[in-house]
């Protein structure tokens, strides 16, 4: 059974974007909403009148390119023997590797050529003042990047982050699986992935459903689409997303910002503080850990205090800074314990205030 088709809107202004699509929290296209951009229309014209383009416009600062061998072809990806990853880091301008992939177009057995989340506003300010999104004209603060590559696969993924992949030029498939698909994705080693990101381990090309069969299930959950020059993607966060690059030459640029308040650390980290002090615990200590996080962390049952005033929670209060630095110390402290004497120390020493 095919994956269903993510749904197409055209026109797309502010209010249709942030009162429609954006509370759909599921993948959407906007046709042709980039279309008039000056970098697409210098795409549109020539490979080379891009290159120039971009040229005229770079600050040349060097930037991270991943090269891998034709016999790759394209697939970014795990060697076979888990040990690593299937291609090498280089560091060049962002229009050499440009310059690169336009000499390889025409070209049998290419190398793999990608660059990606290359920061718009360190790199090439004037095409960020060139190159704008109106339907992200609001108080929210959205980073630019432009994401650069030939024929390449970016294996699926999350982000997270609520995003919009722009296309300059080139045509990609998208193919996304809901947040809750990821026990059926098959995840790599969660601290080594091709992007740097979580990476599922079944390559959507062609699945090995015998080695991984639950892959059936998120594929019945799938939907993908295929975007032309013009388009746009919205991507919320946390939706897993296998994104083929079809064409010899692609360039995008995508805009990612958060939603909502945010915490005063990264989440990642707290999954990896929790895998070093609870995942080795019995059974029956997991459990009660799993419960405690539920009432204090997830609140599931609402407030977990209301009998308590508020100036009166402790570190279940409202946040502020000194709570903050609280909290951080408390952490510290906790990750210190296992370290050699003199080390925890020194790090206990910083961490008690003078008298």
């Amino acid at each position: 059974m095919a994956p269903a088709k993510t749904p197409e809107w055209r026109n797309v202004d502010l209010k249709m974007l942030h009162e429609e699509i954006i509370p759909r929290d599921r993948p959407a296209v906007m046709k042709g909403l980039v279309q008039h951009w000056p970098m697409a229309r210098a795409a549109a014209q020539s490979p080379q009148a891009l290159l120039e383009y971009v040229r005229e416009r770079d600050l040349s600062r060097p930037v991270r390119l991943m090269v891998g061998p034709p016999e790759i072809k394209g697939l970014y990806f795990f060697r076979d023997d888990m040990t690593g990853l299937n291609f090498e880091y280089a560091h060049r301008p962002f229009h050499m590797a440009l310059a690169n992939i336009v000499g390889f177009m025409n070209q049998p057995n290419q190398p793999a050529l990608y660059t990606g989340a290359t920061p718009v506003e360190e790199n090439f300010p004037q095409i960020g003042t060139e190159n704008t999104l109106d339907a992200l004209k609001t108080d929210r603060r959205a980073g630019a990047f432009l994401w650069l590559g030939n024929a390449v696969t970016a294996a699926t993924h999350y982000d997270n982050l609520d995003g919009i992949n722009c296309i300059v030029t080139g045509r990609k498939r998208f193919t996304f699986f809901p947040p809750d698909q990821f026990p059926n994705l098959y995840i790599g080693p969660l601290d080594l992935g091709p992007g740097g990101q979580p990476t599922s381990l079944v390559k959507v090309s062609e699945p090995d459903l015998e080695r991984f069969p639950r892959f059936a299930q998120a594929l019945a959950a799938a939907e993908t689409v295929d975007v032309e020059p013009g388009d746009a993607v919205f991507i919320p966060a946390f939706w897993w997303h296998n994104v083929e690059s079809l064409e010899p030459l692609n360039l995008s640029m995508n805009y990612w910002w958060f939603e909502g308040p945010r915490g005063g650390a990264e989440p990642f980290g707290a999954l990896a503080h929790g895998l070093l002090a609870i995942s080795a615990l019995p059974a029956g200590d997991r459990e009660l850990w799993r419960k405690i996080f539920d009432h204090y962390v997830f609140r599931t049952n609402g407030d977990p205090v209301p009998y308590l005033p508020p100036d009166r929670r402790g570190m279940l209060g409202p946040m502020f800074p000194g709570l903050e630095g609280y909290l951080r110390a408390q952490l510290i402290r906790s990750l210190a314990k296992q370290l050699p004497k003199h080390m925890r120390d020194q790090i206990l020493q910083i961490l008690t205030p003078r008298q």
